[in-house]
């Protein structure tokens, strides 16, 4: 993944680093506070119930076609958030060091997650739900998720 002959003018000519750069500069900077179980009290239909998980496949059928192939290899990284979200200062740590690992390796950074809101969408990550009842059909879900993303490693 990782280049050794990169010098200075490739990377700043790399606009994935500079994506990567941005997100890890908003790792650093103060974050909104979160006011929507404020505002769902005055509204009623701003908040609704989840929607049901389904998946769209079986386990002998692809869930999509194959996507051609991306400029950078992908990882993913699945998040130990099941019981809950992960705390706002853990989670800008963690976002500045996946931002880092992004520009080190240059490679995508998947997120995925347990939560409906993981708290990394703020820094700018693709985050993708791990959905499902139970482990299998979480671990269906992620199998799906490693396929539509192509992701090569999931740590």
């Amino acid at each position: 993944m990782s280049n050794a002959n990169r010098n200075d003018a490739a990377f700043l000519a790399d606009s994935a680093a500079a994506r990567w750069s941005e997100v890890l500069g908003r790792c650093f900077c103060p974050s909104p506070i979160n006011i929507d179980a404020v505002l769902a009290s005055l509204n009623p239909l701003c908040f609704g119930i989840p929607g049901a998980v389904v998946f769209a496949c079986n386990d002998h059928q692809q869930a999509i076609p194959p996507l051609p192939p991306i400029a950078r290899p992908a990882i993913g990284v699945l998040l130990a958030d099941h019981d809950g979200p992960i705390a706002g200062d853990k989670a800008k740590n963690l976002a500045a060091r996946y931002a880092a690992l992004a520009i080190e390796k240059e490679c995508e950074v998947i997120i995925l997650s347990h939560q409906h809101n993981a708290g990394f969408e703020r820094f700018g990550f693709r985050v993708e739900r791990v959905a499902g009842a139970d482990a299998d059909a979480r671990a269906a879900c992620i199998a799906q998720l490693k396929q539509f993303w192509d992701l090569e490693i999931i740590i």
